[in-house]
């Protein structure tokens, strides 16, 4: 099939999933449930840099996306009620977190760098479980505010969620710009061929970093938006069921593809809510689910899309 054919149909489906974007609150069973598989959708595509770009599993994602949640929180609660200034302090809070945990982490091989993930989004989760003063502990940091963005007042929830999806396209748009800039390929060619991008004179170490620090910058950007969806911050975000629950989505909606995540992340929250109206063990059904995409759809729901419809990668 010729590039330009190839070409038209991404163009095709991209332009789908946005009309779907824009009228999925009238879809969607209520606009909240919307607004929240848009924000997991940006905070699995942050993840998906790291596990299908870069080849690192981290089991840890949950502390930069809690950490900006917090973060936001507290700056709108306790510093300013700023809206730009609380979801800025979210995202520079899980880069930095990022950096410190990437840093450490990326020098270990294999399973060891992944418990170095988990251990430091155990440690986070303690300090805000312990912090009470300022994170709320056990209860949560409550009373976040939606402060008006001038003429824009985001305590309507439709107002709220083209708000989160304009931040969801920018993201999807910067995201794409890197993975598709030398950066990005040579951090797939690292993930590739370890030894021979060395040879060539790649430093792994440092482009894996720079990789794990723009998924926290994403992955806080998604939890300062949770923050500001749910009025308040669990303190479930930063445990490590959360970072478990990005995985299952970025595996079952393909990895390495940036599309797929966001599209595994509507199809699990969407067939969450609806199961759990009627059995508690909805999570036994998800569990099913994941390994049914992992055995019988290696690349998720993407790859058959890209099968069946002959899309390029």
């Amino acid at each position: 099939m010729s590039s330009g054919l190839i070409l038209k149909k991404n163009s095709v489906f991209g332009a789908l999933l946005l009309l779907l974007a824009l009228f999925f609150p009238y879809i969607a069973p209520y606009t909240a449930l919307a607004s929240e598989i848009l924000i997991f959708a940006l905070f699995s595509m942050a993840y998906d840099l790291v596990l299908g770009y870069a080849g690192m599993l981290s089991f840890g994602h949950a502390a930069f996306f809690g950490l900006g949640a917090y973060a936001t929180g507290i700056v709108l609660i306790r510093v300013y009620p700023s809206v730009p200034l609380g979801l800025l302090a979210g995202v520079v809070t899980s880069s930095i977190a990022a950096l410190i945990t990437g840093f450490l982490s990326i020098r270990r091989r294999g399973i060891y760098s992944t418990m170095v993930t988990l251990a430091f989004a155990q440690m986070f989760y303690f300090i805000a479980f312990k912090w009470t003063g300022l994170t709320g502990g056990d209860d949560g940091l409550q009373g976040v505010p939606r402060p008006a963005l001038g003429p824009l007042h985001i305590t309507s929830e439709k107002v709220l969620y083209y708000f989160i999806l304009f931040f969801v396209l920018v993201s999807l748009l910067l995201a794409t710009r890197v993975v598709n800039s030398p950066f990005g390929k040579a951090i797939q060619a690292i993930k590739e061929n370890r030894t021979r991008a060395m040879s060539i004179g790649y430093n792994p170490e440092r482009y894996k970093l720079g990789m794990f620090i723009i998924s926290g910058f994403f992955s806080g950007l998604a939890g300062g938006l949770y923050a500001l969806l749910l009025n308040f911050v669990p303190l479930s975000s930063l445990y490590w069921t959360t970072s478990g629950e990005v995985v299952v989505m970025t595996i079952v909606g393909g990895m390495g593809s940036l599309f797929g995540p966001m599209i595994g992340s509507m199809l699990i929250i969407l067939l969450r809510d609806i199961i759990s109206n009627f059995t508690q063990s909805w999570s036994f059904l998800m569990g099913l689910l994941f390994m049914g995409s992992v055995v019988g759809f290696r690349g998720g729901i993407i790859g058959v899309l890209r099968e069946r419809l002959k899309l390029g990668d």
